[in-house]
């Protein structure tokens, strides 16, 4: 019976022979084409590795107070058993009023996050589903619902060893802040009357250090967004 180490091994292995001949995430995105109600619907090859992040929306500029970048769109992907190797980037929707809907795929070495905004300037919320990922070392979070909540279904994700990275930002300052640790499986927003519940079922989450495991936070926590 093979051991937790030899599993490892063997995974990354894998990751790494697939890894030769890959692709990044953004130029799959760049070539899907519109399907379902989708603006962008890819179709991911089974085993087959894609690399670096994605960004979908809007950024905000804290000295105009605007938001810049491109417009939203509605994006699925549909893994098929993929390899998504973030590189310590991320999968992100941004101050959009968009859906983003990822599932059947294995992602490593980043996280996802929908990111929003809500106040007397903006309702920017982004929505969709997270489902039946794998996540292995994600880098700060697995998924992260930062300004963001309603509509969004995270479901039967296995999520394991999430990396503590240090302190997170305010995305719209660009300042680190003690008050937003990382290292935890699923981060979502405190103010859920401001940006609405998720529905999070069925997901399993495990840390192999003991003491991470033991933490209730390193699994499910409440962040706030400026700190």
């Amino acid at each position: 019976m093979l051991n937790k180490a030899s599993v490892l091994l063997l995974f990354l292995f894998v990751v790494l022979f697939s890894s030769i001949s890959a692709i990044t995430l953004k130029e799959a995105f760049d070539a899907a084409e519109p399907q379902e109600g989708y603006d962008k619907f890819l179709q991911l090859n089974t085993g087959e590795t894609y690399t670096g992040g994605l960004l979908i929306g809007k950024l905000f500029d804290q000295r105009t107070a605007q938001l810049y970048g491109e417009e939203g769109l509605n994006v699925r992907i549909q893994g098929n058993g993929a390899i998504l190797d973030l590189q310590g980037s991320e999968i992100c929707i941004s101050c959009c009023e968009n859906i983003l809907d990822i599932e059947d795929c294995i992602i490593i070495n980043g996280n996802v996050r929908f990111r929003g905004m809500n106040n007397s300037l903006f309702d920017q919320r982004p929505w969709g589903s997270v489902r039946y990922v794998t996540f292995y070392q994600p880098h700060d979070y697995g998924i992260r619902l930062q300004g963001a909540g309603e509509n969004i279904l995270i479901e039967r994700n296995i999520i394991v060893d999430a990396v503590a990275t240090g302190s997170d930002y305010i995305f719209t300052t660009g300042i680190s802040t003690d008050w937003l640790p990382t290292g935890s499986a699923i981060a979502i927003s405190v103010f859920t009357g401001f940006y609405g519940t998720p529905v999070i079922q069925d997901n399993w989450t495990f840390h192999y250090d003991t003491e991470a495991n033991s933490d209730s936070l390193r699994h499910i926590i409440e962040l706030c967004e400026y700190g």
